[in-house]
């Protein structure tokens, strides 16, 4: 076996030549090269040291086939053993990070081997030379190798780069390999990982960086970043007003680069009740910011925002300012989907509509807007102003029960069912609400539906047009935890015949309820409360509606001509009161509940409806009753 010559030039001259001849020995005379190298090194002759190693990079750069017997020689495992560039000369440890880099390109064998002393690599980050050669040997050492994406994520080497690329200390020819590695990293994180300080701080690093404006890569972290924003613990941990104000500028300076098509296109994948068929149709432009503006709205939805965000904060001042603004965007959903989770206190709610006006900007928003996405958030914020009972004046007198008089005839089944829930909260415990709902026209700006076989009044109220929206087709909502219109229509009713039963109230309410019974239809909602089986609670408040309306003789006369027209209706009220039960169903105590309910219904309408009974339902109804009176719960 030939050796290579001892001069530190000759064995340079005698190196390059063995090594320009490719790998056809048995790799004999390669495996004195770590015993070399050692040796410069320990004579303080780094000089020859970089130069062989510097040889030895590029042979295998060149020639593959060097990765098996540069590893089996252990020039490989000297490379990294001798790595730290705290005791080599700066050349030297780029030579040996050029060696270790081109050894596993494309060999999971040579990778595995280099995972495990991945500790040794990431000292090599914070090296200004060594920075850029560093990141490409771990883009060839994780890409398409787990083991060295897990072992990275292990030791946090996302958080290194992160704040490397937010202080700008990564060359511009590397920030390619560094959103690379990113991406793989992130995604290799376990849970207890992503929850961690280091996430959080590297989240905030990458916020920066996404707010500095470079376009070949801006799509690469935000994609980052709402990985980070799906994960609800993680969500209550940014929920901070500097990383909030962050965000909230990501969303602005995103959609500030969308053309006014593709913001429409933003607003279509946002509706709530989009077509599932049609998913999938919006570019990656207008799917990221989606789930920006979605990742977004969810941290506005913990609790820790809601403790940590206050009213008069910088941060709710810049969301105010964008929701006054003429101008809507995806930002202004935002805008509305944060004040509304805001608006979790009565105290709050009360200062955003006597204070700052918040109902006003509202209300102009959902007479003039038609998306739905838009309108449904906006809705949802306005439901939360309606909460205490001491903003519901003023927000009728604003003209909100108009407005939702407009909503309930939107195609959109998510955005009605925000409308009709509104209205509930309006006309609850308030009288002046109640006679607007009653009395007053509907506005010239909306069409009353036409019921078949109803004739429709001369000069429709707004009680006219509540009730035959509940009545209209409505396509399907998405998910059964939305307000649902013909539900909450129901429930409005209810609301008015709750406060209208009152006898210690201090308005004259028998006019309003006389007027109210002179409605058409007026006890269908509230019947198709009873008559419906898949909301159990509203189901119960149906039966007490009915028995509230029976209460008088008009409100009887119209529960009678629901009977009419629905025979099966009185089955259906004896339901409520059967003792037995299976699992799922009502509790003893909702059972005791419409059990009462049932008898002061059937009591009613034996009292003050039977005028407009015939024989046979004068019957039914005798029987009932003296069959429920007979059940003891």
């Amino acid at each position: 076996m030939s050796s290579f010559s001892s001069s530190p030039e000759d064995f340079l001259v005698s190196l390059e030549s063995y090594l320009a001849q490719g790998p056809g020995d048995e790799g004999e005379q390669i495996r004195q090269v770590p015993e070399r190298l050692a040796g410069f090194l320990a004579q303080g002759d780094s000089s020859t040291c970089e130069k062989a190693v510097q040889l030895l990079g590029t042979a295998v750069g060149k020639e593959r086939d060097w990765q098996s017997y540069f590893q089996g020689a252990g020039v490989l495992e000297h490379a990294v053993e001798n790595l730290d560039p705290t005791s080599n000369p700066t050349g030297v440890a780029k030579q040996y990070l050029r060696v270790i880099g081109n050894c596993v390109a494309d060999n999971d064998g040579n990778r595995a081997i280099v995972t495990e002393y991945l500790a040794t690599l990431t000292p090599c980050l914070k090296v200004q030379d060594l920075t850029f050669t560093t990141l490409a040997v771990l883009l060839n050492l994780c890409n398409d190798f787990e083991p060295a994406q897990i072992e990275a994520a292990k030791r946090r080497l996302d958080n290194d780069i992160a704040e490397l690329l937010s202080s700008r200390q990564i060359p511009e020819e590397a920030v390619d390999y560094a959103s690379d590695l990113l991406s793989w990293i992130t995604e290799k994180l376990t849970p207890l990982q992503l929850q961690s300080a280091n996430s959080v701080k590297a989240f905030k690093d990458l916020l920066r960086v996404s707010l500095q404006s470079d376009e070949d890569h801006y799509h690469d972290w935000i994609t980052i970043l709402v990985y980070y924003l799906q994960d609800p613990e993680f969500q209550q941990k940014v929920a901070k007003p500097e990383i909030v104000e962050r965000l909230f500028d990501l969303v602005l300076d995103y959609e500030a680069r969308l053309s006014p098509e593709e913001i429409q296109g933003v607003f279509r994948a946002l509706s709530v009740s989009r077509d599932p068929s049609k998913a999938a149709t919006e570019d990656s432009n207008t799917a990221l910011i989606v789930h920006l503006v979605n990742s977004f709205s969810a941290v506005s939805a913990s609790d820790a925002f809601v403790k940590e965000i206050g009213l008069r904060s910088p941060v709710v001042r810049k969301i105010r300012s964008k929701l006054l603004s003429l101008a809507t965007s995806p930002s202004t959903v935002c805008a509305c989907v944060m004040l509304g989770n805001l608006a979790t206190s009565d105290q709050v709610s009360v200062d955003m509509v006597e204070d700052m006006g918040l109902h006003l900007t509202l209300i102009g928003l959902l007479s003039a807007r038609r998306e739905p996405a838009l309108l449904y958030a906006a809705a949802g914020f306005m439901r939360h102003l309606a909460f205490p009972e001491v903003n519901r004046e003023a927000l009728g007198e604003a003209g909100l029960i108009e407005t939702c008089c407009l909503l309930l005839v939107h195609k959109d089944p998510s955005v009605r069912g925000q409308a009709a829930a509104i209205l509930c909260k309006l006309v609850s415990n308030n009288f002046h609400n109640i006679e607007k709902v009653v009395y007053e026209s509907i506005p010239d700006n909306v069409d009353p539906a036409q019921i078949s076989g109803v004739e429709m009044p001369v000069h429709p109220t707004i009680l006219y047009h509540v009730v035959t929206q509940a009545l209209v087709p409505s396509a399907p909502l998405p998910s059964a935890s939305m307000k649902n219109a013909m539900v909450e229509i129901g429930r409005t009713i209810i609301a008015i015949l709750r406060y209208l039963g009152q006898s210690n109230a201090d308005e004259d309410i028998e006019p309003v309820a006389r007027h109210m019974y002179k409605t058409p239809l007026v006890a269908r909602p509230v019947a198709r409360l009873v008559r419906q089986r898949f909301f159990a609670e509203a189901r119960s408040e149906g039966l007490l509606g009915l028995g509230l309306m029976a209460q008088s003789h008009e409100g009887a006369v119209c529960v009678v001509e629901e009977i009419k027209e629905d025979p099966g209706l009185l089955d259906a009220v004896k339901e409520f009161t059967t003792p037995e039960k299976k699992e799922g169903q009502q509790s003893m105590t909702s059972l005791s509940r419409d059990y009462q309910n049932a008898l002061v219904l059937l009591h009613g309408l034996a009292t003050n409806g039977i005028n407009a009974m015939d024989a046979a339902m004068k019957d039914e109804v005798g029987t009932l009753q003296a069959d429920l009176s007979k059940l003891t719960l």
